[in-house]
């Protein structure tokens, strides 16, 4: 190998500097993308006004219900929902709405709030708790979703595009 020419070696450090400042941006921005991601959409400050009525609390259970409803529903019917070219996107478009709406409920019913002496703190507390369960089972399924889509998404886009295949072929026979 021939000796390197000493008059390009300031040359060759700015191209080091350049080639690494590169790769420490580009980490940077990777870094940052998949923090902002992790935390999510930042929340409205919650209302600060106490739930007055035992109605309200009633309204605020039966939200939580449908709430828990609507995400088993979605999560045994994903198999039905397999069409198209991304057969979760039904799953993945969903899940963050809602999440949206977890929170939703959480700051109008107040359930993050702690404080002594509230209203209905017990019935409230009881309702966090349910809530943060029904947030663990969203991490599983979401954990579940995303691995099939890993592991088996291919096979999924598979069995859809031939389903569409199939349909065609027997409209267009008739």
């Amino acid at each position: 190998m021939p000796p390197r020419d000493p008059r390009l070696r300031p040359y060759r450090l700015a191209m080091w500097i350049l080639y690494f400042g590169v790769i420490v941006v580009v980490g940077a921005l990777l870094l940052t993308s998949i923090v902002r991601d992790l935390r999510g959409r930042p929340r409205q400050p919650a209302p600060t006004g106490a739930i007055p009525t035992r109605a309200a609390l009633r309204t605020c259970l039966a939200d939580l219900e449908l709430l828990y409803r609507d995400q088993n529903q979605r999560a045994w019917a994903l198999g039905t929902d397999f069409d198209g070219p991304d057969p979760l996107a039904t799953w993945t478009a969903w899940a963050p709405r809602w999440l949206q709406r977890v929170d939703d409920l959480s700051d109008r019913c107040r359930l993050d709030v702690t404080t002594r002496g509230e209203e209905f703190l017990e019935e409230r507390t009881e309702m966090a708790a349910a809530r943060d369960a029904m947030l663990a089972l969203h991490r599983v399924y979401n954990a579940q979703v995303l691995r099939f889509a890993n592991e088996e998404g291919d096979l999924a886009r598979a069995a859809a595009e031939a389903m569409a295949h199939a349909r065609r072929a027997v409209r267009a026979n008739h």
